[in-house]
């Protein structure tokens, strides 16, 4: 057993990159100046930045979930930590418009954060998907590939997937190959795809990683890696000469199995987990003891890592994603904040964790290291407000423009729509009492004329409500409000949004669909109007603020909705919690008058709760939930 022991711990240091000689390899990025990243050492093992060992210490942070003015602030507070290069995931989904241009600007312009890593002093780990995962609708892509009812994706036997996704990489390698470290710009290396072995769908194929591969070769990019689950079976596609990330590496016996998978290349931990995400209905984020026990680990054997995520953000819009089950059950939507428990919180703020890390870090640095002050973010409070209604919710729905028809509902994917809410109706018989069966994604309010029944949660597996007796014909409207798409397993392939196959009422099948549309992204249309006597409204404040920065919309006594700051829709709240208040960067914000709008599907009254901004999330737990570190 002890020789076991022994082997294992040897392998381990054969994947340290170098050891504690890594760690002394201060070198930063210089504009300009070439630097190339390699494999050597004994085995091949070591990563080597100019023919020296180096030690990758990464922190995650999505330059799209974060604001633009804020960026410097969260690669400088990674730096004063200790790390010396950035990872971040690019949203294919969020660069690609509806229309088929593309959006470089804001949050978005990826080129500008990779330039201010650079000017900033931090390496970076670029991480161009085409798939994603991340938390994010549909790991990143585009859902105009779902508008068929079955898609494969990630084949490359769906010339429709092949052509697009080659359109956004062209975009991607634009961007990147000028900015690759041996052509004097930051980039170490090239992250070929995301977690591929833990896709387990039909048609996984080591076809589709060789062609990405290949793809960034014939560019010019290199050296490259993947990143993976760290059993076996997740280490299936690793081409040969491909660095192994492993999601995480937290001990010897994970690194011994990448070890004997992928010969002659460096492993390292490109998913170590300071936290993890959190659903609609869970706890509230909590902050992981054993990402601290890894980065000690990390740090006295020279190790190359990447905490996932340093920093998380927010999810925007309409950009969190979902997970089930491979089957498609146990569906669990994902929260608008991705605070994760992160060193670095939603706005910015540096936890007790951070200090902790920083400190491991900094003791094993080379003596004489000193590393720069970090700087704590400041954020407002909002004196309370109470919105007027504006008009109910049916009276939204008169002043969505987009109407289809057609014998069987459609999905939102079918007619072009990514998420939001659509409202489908039917006209139903009279006739008794009957049950309604009715699959819903994600979730509905049920009304008979202006009645209203109940709701269906795909969460709570509800499919079915029972209807009244009708005397005579009676419309049937079934207001469907969505979560992000599935963005982990091969049930994304599958995840459509709206009604889901027939709808029943007894046994007979309610056919002669009317859909209508409201994507929400860009606020809602309204005509003034009681509702027709439906449930939820939307609401409207006017603010005057002076100078204003970050705070935290505390929408606790609300129930179900959409926040609009100044036309930015923030995303989604909901009182089931854990997530109270939502981050409202001081960017979306203007001295003087500021537009506030909150759809709230139930809220009726003229007379809502008042709303204020707080300076920092709610931290409660309101129910333990445990971060599971990528063990689902």
């Amino acid at each position: 057993m002890k020789s076991l022991l022994l082997s294992i711990l040897t392998m381990s240091a054969l994947a340290a990159q170098g050891g504690v000689e890594a760690m002394k390899n201060l070198q930063k990025p210089e504009a300009g100046k070439a630097a190339v990243l390699s494999f050597g050492g004994e085995g091949g093992r070591e990563f080597l930045l100019d023919g020296v060992p180096f030690q990758i210490r990464s922190g995650e942070i999505h330059p799209q979930r974060v604001p633009r003015e804020h960026w410097q602030h969260r690669i400088r507070a990674a730096k004063a930590m200790g790390l010396n290069t950035i990872a971040f995931y690019t949203f294919w989904n969020e660069l690609e418009q509806a229309d088929g241009s593309w959006d470089f600007s804001g949050r978005n312009d990826i080129g500008a954060f990779l330039d201010l890593c650079q000017q900033e002093g931090m390496w970076v780990l670029f991480r161009p998907g085409p798939y994603v995962c991340g938390e994010w609708d549909l790991g990143g892509l585009p859902t105009y590939l779902l508008k068929d009812d079955v898609t494969p994706l990630r084949y490359t036997g769906n010339k429709q997937f092949m052509e697009a996704q080659t359109r956004y990489l062209e975009k991607m390698a634009e961007i990147a190959i000028p900015r690759l470290s041996k052509n004097g710009g930051p980039i170490l290396m090239v992250q070929l795809e995301n977690e591929y072995g833990s896709y387990k769908s039909e048609h996984d194929e080591m076809a589709y990683i060789e062609w990405l591969k290949d793809f960034w070769e014939k560019k010019g990019a290199g050296p490259f890696y993947l990143s993976e689950g760290s059993a076996p079976h997740h280490l299936r596609f690793v081409p040969k000469g491909v660095a192994v990330g492993l999601d995480p590496a937290d001990n010897a016996w994970q690194m011994q199995t990448a070890l004997k998978v992928a010969p002659g290349v460096p492993v390292f931990s490109s998913e170590t987990y300071p936290g993890w995400l959190r659903h609609w209905g869970e706890g509230n984020w909590s902050p992981s003891r054993n990402a601290l026990n890894s980065v000690r680990w990390y740090m006295k054997d020279g190790v190359s890592f990447n905490l996932f995520v340093l920093h998380g953000g927010t999810s925007f819009g309409l950009t969190a994603g979902a997970n089930t089950n491979p089957d498609g059950s146990n569906f669990q939507p994902d929260l608008t904040s991705y605070d994760y428990g992160s060193p670095i919180g939603e706005n910015g703020n540096l936890t007790r964790e951070y200090f902790e890390y920083r400190d491991i870090i900094a003791a094993a640095l080379p003596e004489g290291t000193r590393l720069p002050e970090p700087v704590q973010p400041i954020a407002m409070e909002v004196p309370s407000f109470t919105p007027e209604k504006v008009c109910g919710f049916g009276a939204l729905g008169r002043s969505a423009a987009a109407k289809a028809s057609s014998r069987m509902p459609r999905t939102f994917e079918n007619v072009g729509q990514n998420q939001g809410i659509g409202v489908y109706r039917t006209r139903i018989p009279a006739g008794p009492a009957a049950t309604l069966t009715c699959q819903v994604h994600d979730y509905a309010l049920v009304y008979l004329g202006q009645q209203y029944i109940g709701t269906l949660d795909r969460r709570l597996n509800q499919t079915t409500l029972d209807l009244p007796a009708r005397k005579e014909a009676t419309d049937l409207h079934v207001v469907v409000d969505t979560f992000g798409h599935v963005n982990f397993s091969k049930f994304m392939e599958k995840d459509r949004k709206g009604i889901i196959g027939k709808v029943k009422l007894g046994d007979e099948e309610l056919q002669n669909w009317w859909l209508t549309l409201m994507p929400l992204d860009k606020g809602v249309p309204c005509k003034a109007g009681d509702g027709n006597g439906w449930k939820g409204a939307l609401y409207r404040a006017e603010v005057e603020l002076t100078h204003p920065i970050d705070t935290f919309l505390d929408m606790k006594e609300w129930q179900k909705g959409y926040v609009w700051v100044n036309g930015h829709l923030l995303g989604r709240y909901w009182n089931i919690g854990p997530q109270e208040r939502l981050y409202c960067p001081g960017e979306f914000l203007k001295h003087g008058r500021n537009t506030i709008e909150i759809l709230d599907l139930f809220m009726e009254t003229d007379t809502p709760p008042a709303i204020s901004g707080k300076k920092e999330r709610n931290m409660e737990i309101l129910k333990e939930t445990k971060s599971l570190n990528n063990q689902w």
